[in-house]
């Protein structure tokens, strides 16, 4: 049984980089532990074929990798950005020719 429970964790209340397991983390740690039981992302439990073929690695991420949620990505507000720099781009490429014809002496 492989249990990932990097996940579970509260921010400690005086140190600011101090982490720890609360009541709650732990109580979902026990009770998976104890149903024996898969949970997407959480816990799982593999053969020990499984773990030979992974020459015996015990690396809990081998076998349960968190899920993580991704970043919401507003697509519009991201094309509008990237076209107000393409703008910007071109506008200064232009004022840079313009230097280099002078340099030239065009």
């Amino acid at each position: 049984m492989f249990i990932n429970a990097s996940q579970e964790f509260e921010k400690h209340p005086e140190v600011r980089r101090l982490n720890r397991l609360g009541e709650k983390n732990i109580e979902k740690i026990v009770k998976v532990y104890r149903e024996f039981k898969y949970v997407k992302g959480f816990a799982r439990v593999v053969s020990l074929e499984e773990v030979a073929k992974n020459d015996y690695n015990l690396n809990v991420t081998l076998y349960v990798m968190p899920i993580e949620e991704g970043e919401r990505i507003d697509v519009i507000k991201e094309w509008d950005e990237l076209n107000d720099l393409e703008k910007e781009r071109s506008e200064i490429l232009k004022e840079i020719e313009g230097y280099v014809s002078t340099l030239r002496g065009i």
